[in-house]
């Protein structure tokens, strides 16, 4: 698997490899499935704000429009 480190003061955003992203975005859906179905309040509102922080991570990482 190939890292690549963040370029915090650089012009290019951070990113991942395609396999990476595909595996953090099935992650984050699955958190937001599972605070759907979960019944235990106090569950529910970790899992959910487990499925936010993915989905912060997620956008923080898309790759910029058009990029190949």
């Amino acid at each position: 698997m190939t890292v690549v480190p963040f370029n915090r003061g650089g012009d290019e955003p951070p990113h991942i490899d395609a396999r990476s992203l595909r595996l953090l975005i099935d992650a984050q859906i699955e958190a937001r499935v599972l605070a759907d179905e979960e019944t235990d309040p106090q569950r529910r509102a970790d899992l959910e704000r487990l499925a936010g922080q993915l989905l912060a991570l997620v956008e923080r990482l898309m790759p910029p429009k058009g990029a190949a």
